[in-house]
């Protein structure tokens, strides 16, 4: 089974550098899910072949209705011209009146007014709703980087906590979805004719709910594979789960510091080095010689990158700061986060790069300009910078 998200240290990043947010906690969780298998008519859009688009133009141009009148028109051999109207026959483009002549459907004649040949075909897809509202999830949800798990892959996967379905499916939510002006938008094309529904059944969407603080209390954000900013659909369908708050809670173990015991033994470091930030954040300050700028192999355990200063763990649910009290090794860490963002993307403005280094110099509380980023970028040889 693949991962079904991004590293939850990346959500954590891009929490920490919204202004005036700390991540507290990270909980993974599954949100519930309808899955709808439907069935449905599509148009699909073929070329014409020759001899189709002049047989179908003959009957709806020339007002032909007989295979010796359009084969003589055509200058073609009878045989094949009715071999050429059978087949459109097939495609349901014409049809034979009771006195014997020909017509046009109104797929055909809309095949030959719009000059490509539409065939009606049978269809199976999947539906997503949520299980919390009811509602349908948006296409975005349908991306190739989302992994939604059936009831089998659910119960198989041990890091994400399934939560329970909050609502029934109800009966009419296919018929107002296939009926919505907007209903593209979910994944329901508007090609799609005769939406039925053939199965219901039970699925989980994996992402990460985020608890922060913030100068005015306690927030909440959530993640999801559509993006690796912040999940706003699944925040809105959270806001109405006062159940999610209350099982979040249920599963949270009063001794904090005893989530770490394990991590930290496996990196030889002292839990004594643990602390509570004034935000409510947990911290572990670590010397200066605890960071490298790229660890050697067999460098001593509990050694990091030095771009990990001010960035954060989560091995349970509770969040972890790495950091360091030498201001001139967090300055160092902001400059090389933001050189490596800077020379990772050939569009970035500096209005977005000043923006970036504005946040970074909040987390790691330092001071930091474009200007000094441009020294370091000619210091360690990786300028000038795009900008």
């Amino acid at each position: 089974m693949r991962e079904p998200l991004y590293d939850p240290a990346r959500a954590l990043e891009d929490v920490a550098l919204m202004p005036g947010l700390r991540p507290v906690r990270l909980h993974r969780i599954a949100l519930p899910l309808f899955a709808v298998e439907i069935d449905s008519v599509v148009e699909a859009r073929e070329p014409y072949e020759l001899l189709d688009r002049f047989a179908g133009r003959a009957i709806a141009e020339a007002r032909l209705d007989t295979v010796p009148d359009i084969a003589g028109f055509l200058g073609l051999d009878e045989a094949m011209v009715d071999r050429v109207l059978r087949f459109l026959g097939g495609i349901g483009h014409v049809v034979s009146r009771p006195d014997g002549t020909l017509a046009l459907t109104d797929l055909g004649a809309r095949s030959v007014r719009d000059g490509t040949r539409y065939v009606s075909k049978r269809d199976r897809q999947k539906l997503y709703f949520d299980g919390v509202l009811g509602e349908p999830l948006p296409a975005a949800y349908y991306g190739r980087r989302v992994v939604v798990w059936d009831t089998a892959q659910a119960a198989e996967q041990k890091w994400h906590r399934l939560m329970s379905h909050a609502c029934a499916f109800r009966d009419d939510s296919l018929h107002h979805l296939a009926s919505r002006p907007d209903r593209q938008d979910f994944n329901v094309p508007d090609e799609l004719r005769e939406v039925t529904s053939h199965s219901t059944g039970l699925a989980y969407l994996p992402c990460y709910a985020i608890r922060t603080q913030t100068d005015q209390g306690p927030s909440f954000l959530t993640y999801s594979a559509v993006a690796e900013t912040r999940d706003e659909h699944l925040e809105r369908i959270c806001l109405h789960w006062p159940a999610l708050t209350t099982t979040l809670d249920a599963g949270d173990t009063d001794d904090v510091r005893a989530e770490f015991e394990d991590w930290l033994a496996e990196r030889d470091i002292d839990p004594a080095h643990l602390d509570w930030t004034t935000g409510e954040t947990l911290r572990l300050t670590l010397p200066a010689s605890r960071f490298a700028i790229r660890p050697a192999p067999g460098s001593p355990k509990g050694t990091f990158a030095l771009t990990r200063v001010g960035s954060y763990v989560t091995p349970r649910n509770h969040v972890l700061q790495l950091w360091c009290d030498d201001e001139d090794l967090r300055r160092e860490a902001a400059l090389e986060r933001a050189l490596t963002r800077v020379t990772a993307s050939r569009t970035i403005e500096a209005t977005e790069a000043e923006a970036f280094l504005s946040r970074l110099s909040t987390q790691l509380a330092t001071a930091l300009t474009l200007d000094d980023l441009r020294v370091h970028a000619h210091k360690i040889r990786q300028g000038p910078l795009p900008f």
